[in-house]
């Protein structure tokens, strides 16, 4: 009797799935109970077998097993609801599987992850890549460089020295919008690109990487690709401090805290302080030659970010200030700026709508620049204030098969610009303008999504998004972008083709209009002065992904992916990158067309992963993306220990490059840079002892020192010795 109760059971199985044989393959969607929306990430795994996955972003799973029991169950999980669990008997393929939400326990373990709204996941399909907080801790590392170094044509310039900025396909760093939290932080710096290394890496909950200039929601004037950071916070009071020392006399201090007042309110605070003597100086002579020592340059960098947030049953409430302080001195040159932000946010519920985001920020700006021509006793004076101020609000609406995703951007800046002459008995200010600007922003993308009971394991979605930007100083341009994204997963395989096309434009800030050579006698309340012509740009990308997933001792699974690529810049400012004073020339137009791609061997052996990937770029004017390689191979090897112990190393070979400046005349003189190799190291060790943990690492970019670039802080060799205590 028992044995025919077993044998009907397993019939019964059987039939449920729709299978022959031993393999059974179950497929469900996953939702909120509440709400009715899909969890996407949910564990979904059989308690008698080492069978398991995620739900998709739809909420869908997948799961076949070639092997069953009679006695096996289907788990599904998910942090912040009751645990669903099911007899495989009683399973019925394209069933709703509701969760239940459950209070959260907090203890010593519990990460506090906050429901913010993903306004990239929700926009045009794109080539990107995202790195959640399990995978940032694999690597050891705590420098935001060597995460983002297996990403296939991401690139990050500079070091600690100036800064860490990202630049993707070729593209300038300007040209990528870093987001904080919804918040652009890319105005910290003069050259209106982010520096990455201001974000404590053990904070990122989740780091997104966009690499196309088609994003509707948060690309304004990113023709290269949007970066979204998502920063976690601790359950419990901890404090990090680290200390850093390399090359070029660096000497850098560290610190991170946080204090969790009560279950729902935190606080935290980052802050770091460097200082160090480049020695290499720039003269007129020596653009690319060896260059001449010069010891009395003095450089300081510091940034502090406080962070308080309050988690309330319908939303979570932000505020944060971030300072960032610079100076540069060397007895010809001095440039400081010191630049504050502070930041406002909710996402949540509002009078009983949920998905609410809102955003204000106050952005404030002092950058002084002195010059002295050598020999001679003139001086010059140049002094910016800046004042911005910003609101931005995002909703979603979702009715069944479609989703709605609306926002709407209001940004006021104004300007102070003063330049004097000093000379022995004799001062003449020259400059004396004060203008202003707003901007006012709407944008929507609008999708629709399906799957076919014939076919459940292929879905689709399409996007039609646009964007209208209308600025007070004369100009109003339309956004459109299109896309459509394709998913067929069958385990072990998931294929995912996805093409877009959009157009895109970049306002110049009031900034960088002050740097025009040939500003003069602007009045006081002028707003529709000479200003530099918006920036356009037209994209298309085609791509696919392709995951094989292979659940083997050796190898966990394989990940190839193709990206082709073309991307037409209208009215493009020149300016060379690293300069304090930018050159601004807007004539013609650049195509940049090019394609990537990678192989990912992840958890090999369990301990390894290893990526390769190859981009190719024909840039149309080299000398509008100046220091750009036509082409750049990387192989990175990642190794984690169950003792602590990690290593990380990329080596890579750049291809011909193009650098430029202007001679005594104003002429552009352009250099080819020849193609080279490098190798970056990265060695480091975690002690854990009771309630502390210390570290150590050794760190060594462009080992080799290959490169013919005289700019120190772009190819030259950095060696740099860190030493950590975590509690």
């Amino acid at each position: 009797m028992k044995l025919f109760a077993s044998f009907l059971l397993t019939t019964l199985i059987l039939a449920n799935a729709n299978v022959f044989g031993q393999e059974v393959k179950l497929h469900g969607i996953v939702v909120d109970a509440l709400t009715q929306e899909p969890l996407t990430g949910a564990n979904v795994y059989l308690t008698k077998s080492t069978a398991g996955t995620v739900t998709d972003e739809d909420g869908y799973f997948f799961l076949t097993v070639k092997k069953i029991s009679a006695e096996d169950s289907l788990v599904i999980s998910f942090l912040g609801y009751h645990t669903y669990r099911v007899s495989l008997a009683s399973f019925k393929n394209q069933s709703k599987i509701v969760l239940k939400p459950t209070s959260l326990k907090y203890g010593d373990e519990i990460i506090i992850r906050a429901e913010r709204e993903n306004l990239l996941k929700r926009d045009i399909p794109q080539s990107s890549v995202t790195i959640d907080y399990k995978e940032i801790e694999q690597f050891g590392s705590n420098e935001i460089s060597d995460i983002l170094k297996p990403a296939p044509a991401i690139q990050i310039e500079g070091n600690d020295l100036d800064g860490r900025r990202i630049h993707i396909r070729g593209g300038n760093s300007d040209e990528v919008n870093v987001y904080l939290d919804g918040v652009l932080i890319n105005n910290l710096r003069f050259d209106n690109s982010a520096d990455l290394s201001i974000i404590p890496v053990e904070n990122i909950e989740e780091m997104e990487i966009v690499k196309s200039g088609n994003s509707t929601l948060l690309g304004n004037g990113a023709f290269a690709g949007v970066v979204n950071i998502s920063s976690r916070k601790p359950d419990r009071t901890g404090a990090t401090i680290k200390v850093k020392m390399g090359s070029f006399q660096s000497r850098i201090l560290l610190g991170n805290a946080n204090l969790f007042l009560t279950k729902k309110l935190n606080l935290s605070y980052f802050g770091q302080l460097h200082k160090f003597s480049p020695e290499i100086d720039y003269y007129q002579d020596e653009r690319f030659e060896p260059i001449t020592i010069n010891p009395d340059i003095t450089t300081s960098r510091q940034n502090h970010m406080g962070t308080l947030n309050y988690f309330t049953s319908g939303g979570q409430f932000t505020g944060r200030f971030i300072s960032y302080l610079f100076d540069y001195e060397k007895p010809d040159f001095q440039n400081n700026y010191k630049n504050f932000l502070t930041i406002l946010g909710y996402h949540g519920n509002l009078w009983g709508s949920p998905d609410f985001n809102f955003t204000a920020n106050h952005f404030y700006s002092e950058n002084y620049l002195d010059r002295t021509i050598p020999g001679q006793t003139s001086e010059f004076s140049d002094r910016f204030i800046t004042n911005r101020l910003n609101f931005r609000m995002a909703k979603r609406f979702e009715y069944r098969l479609t989703e709605i995703q609306l926002l709407a951007e209001y940004l006021h800046d104004d300007l102070k610009n003063t330049a004097r002459v000093r000379d022995v008995n004799i001062e003449e200010q020259r400059i004396d303008e004060s203008f202003y600007d707003n901007r006012i922003s709407f944008a929507s993308v609008f999708s629709f999504k399906d799957r076919l009971e014939k076919w459940p394991h292929l879905s689709w979605k399409t996007y039609i998004g646009i964007r209208g930007d209308a600025v007070a100083s004369g100009h109003s341009d339309v956004s459109p972008a299109v896309g459509a994204r394709l998913k067929y997963r069958n385990h072990p395989w998931e294929i995912t083709p996805y093409v877009n096309y959009g157009k895109n434009v970049k306002y110049p800030t009031l900034l960088e209009n002050a740097y025009i050579r040939n500003i003069s006698n602007i009045s006081l309340t002028d707003t529709l002065s000479e200003r530099l012509k918006p920036e356009y740009n037209n994209s298309t990308e085609f791509g696919v992904n392709v995951l094989y997933s292979i659940a083997d001792p050796l190898l966990k699974n394989i990940e190839v992916s193709y990206e082709l690529f073309s991307r037409i810049t209208y009215n493009k400012v020149i300016s060379r990158p690293f300069d304090y004073e930018t050159v601004y020339i807007q004539i013609g137009r650049n195509i940049m067309r090019g394609y990537e791609i990678s192989l990912g061997l992840n958890e090999l052996f369990k301990k390894f992963h290893l990526n390769a990937s190859w981009i190719e770029l024909n840039i149309s004017e080299p000398f509008f993306y100046a220091y750009k390689p036509e082409s750049r191979k990387s192989l990175h090897l990642r190794y984690n220990s169950n003792f602590g112990l990690y290593f990380n190393t990329t080596v890579f070979h750049d291809g011909k490059s193009v650098g430029w400046y202007l001679d005594s005349e104003e002429n552009v003189i352009l250099h080819d840079i020849s193609p080279f190799s490098d190798m970056d190291v990265v060695v480091g060790l975690l002690i854990p002892f009771k309630s502390v943990t210390t570290e150590i690492q050794f760190a060594g970019y462009n080992i080799f020192d290959n490169s013919d670039y005289t700019y120190y802080y772009l190819r030259k060799r950095f060696l740099q010795f860190l030493l950590a205590l975590k509690y």
